[in-house]
């Protein structure tokens, strides 16, 4: 449920008349309110660095006729910007798949050219969810794993409230006591252990989005997490960017793990 004095505000860069009317014809159906504003010239990155300068913004959207160097630019102004917005690659697909081409640049979600309002809609309410605050569970029985997510968590893009538990039994507890929109939980721990908590805890609430984290490279071990209902994995070592791909995946920017 979107919070009803929520409003977002883009900041659509692209040298296209049509896709900016259609991104803007898509955020007028939106959930919430939504403010677009336009930078035409993308030759250079210096008109686009200038506007997310002088205001905040949730959503970058980025057209990749503008040279890497330049795209690259923006990227970094946004991530500097105070408003931590998600920036989002309007570029060329795949015909079929319509999976977008990421040129190696370091974004938050993509968006198919040619541009369907339908599927712009859904990104842009996509970027309400993950602007919203949500909370997240991090479940390990190790406190330096659990304080390494909880760091990341909280220097993300995404308004995450954190609470920690030490095991399975204690994350079924907490799950019992209030709903969580994320749980990052640990497949291999004393007692009860993660795949019985995920079972538990997708039973109480189907809902939640279930993240399993192994330090065992074994597919196996990953197929059987995705049968028991987790939404993505993660790879004991893992970095920050490895917990911001998941992220974007779970919030719908970017295509999903598993299919």
């Amino acid at each position: 449920m979107t919070d009803d004095l929520f409003s977002l505000r883009l900041l659509i860069v692209s040298e296209a008349a049509s896709e900016r009317d259609l991104l803007r014809r898509a955020a007028m159906q939106c959930s919430v309110p939504v403010e677009a504003l336009e930078v035409e010239r993308t030759g250079d990155a210096e008109a686009a660095i200038a506007t997310l300068r002088q205001a905040a913004f949730d959503v970058v959207f980025l057209d990749s006729r503008m040279p890497r160097a330049a795209r690259q630019a923006v990227i970094d102004a946004a991530r500097a910007a105070s408003g931590k917005p998600l920036v989002i690659l309007i570029g060329a697909a795949a015909m079929k798949t319509r999976e977008v081409l990421m040129d190696g640049l370091a974004i938050d979600g993509a968006l198919a050219k040619p541009i369907l309002v339908e599927e712009a809609r859904a990104l842009i309410e996509n970027c309400v969810r993950a602007r919203l605050p949500s909370r997240a569970l991090i479940v390990d029985d190790s406190s330096t794993v659990r304080a390494v997510v909880r760091k990341v968590l909280q220097a993300s893009r995404y308004r995450l409230d954190t609470e920690e538990a030490a095991d399975g039994e204690a994350a079924i507890a907490q799950a019992r006591g209030g709903a969580f929109d994320i749980v990052f939980l640990d497949c291999h721990m004393p007692g009860v252990d993660g795949f019985a908590a995920l079972a538990e805890i997708k039973r109480i609430r189907p809902d939640t989005k279930v993240v399993m984290i192994t330090g065992a490279g074994d597919v196996r071990i990953e197929d059987r997490a995705r049968a028991s209902g987790a939404t993505d994995f993660l790879y004991k070592p893992f970095f920050a960017k490895d917990i911001d791909d998941v992220l974007n995946r779970l919030y719908g920017l970017m295509r999903p793990r598993w299919n």
